[in-house]
């Protein structure tokens, strides 16, 4: 009969420990989700940026080209 009683209080027991742990699993596992989206949010807010701000190489090829028509005027001729 003691015996009985032990081995239910032993499973009662844990049960109430994988209980808590799953608890805590799953609020990491929550908060990690969290953090994934926010980064996901975030990337995609910075997508969408490089997305309006246009060509940056044509800019650049305009520079370029002004830039080699004209004479450094530090360099000697």
């Amino acid at each position: 009969m003691q015996r009985e009683m032990q081995s239910e209080t032993g499973a009662t027991g844990n049960q109430q420990v994988q209980s808590a742990a799953d608890t805590r699993g799953k609020h990491r596992i929550s908060a990690e989700l969290k953090r994934l989206e926010q980064e996901s949010r975030s990337l995609e807010e910075e997508l969408e940026l490089l997305e309006r701000m246009g060509s940056a190489s044509a800019s650049c090829n305009e520079m370029l080209s002004m830039v080699e028509t004209k004479p450094d005027p530090l360099l000697p001729v």
